[in-house]
């Protein structure tokens, strides 16, 4: 059996706390420091139009994207 995660928790950088995002309003995602491949920079899609949102985030982008594929819940 196979479930989709819909929602996750980040922390955002800085100390500025935490915010839950859906999955389905990623727009863009990239790496927040390329030398290291530590932290992601996200943006979101604020629901009206073609305006995002960008996030500045504690956890890695490749953590992200294990939560954007399907996961197998057997």
């Amino acid at each position: 059996m196979y479930e989709s995660v819909k929602f996750i928790k980040l922390t955002r950088a800085g100390g500025h706390g935490e915010i839950v995002v859906n999955l389905h309003h990623i727009v863009k995602m990239k790496t927040r420091y390329p030398e290291t491949g530590k932290g992601a920079i996200i943006w979101l899609a604020n629901g009206v139009g073609i305006t995002s949102t960008s996030y500045e985030v504690e956890e890695d982008l490749d953590l992200i994207m294990q939560y954007l594929s399907v996961k197998n819940i057997s």
